[in-house]
């Protein structure tokens, strides 16, 4: 798993929710300092305790209907101070 992508799931931690990443949706920027390809990615924050059941509703190709009000966009952005934040966002 690549650093940006560790650092998601890290922010999802702190909420107390795991990210499970469906694909990049753009918004792309290579951080110099961090390394990272960063890119807004979509996918779902649900709770830890509903892992196992994302994991096998992808596995039988039903996440979309089964999850849907858990997906959401993981979007990027710089802080004032030039930190790398993220904010899961709804649509």
């Amino acid at each position: 798993m690549d650093g940006y992508l560790k650092f998601v799931k890290s922010v999802a931690n702190e909420q107390n929710k795991v990210f499970i990443m469906d694909t990049g949706e753009g918004d792309d920027f290579a951080d110099p300092v961090t390394g990272w390809y960063m890119e807004d990615i979509s996918g779902w924050l649900i709770e830890p305790s509903k892992e196992n059941l994302l994991i096998q509703a992808i596995n039988q190709g039903t996440p979309y209907s089964t999850f849907k009000d858990n997906y959401v966009f993981a979007k990027w952005y710089n802080s004032d101070d030039g930190e790398n934040k993220v904010k899961f966002v709804r649509y």
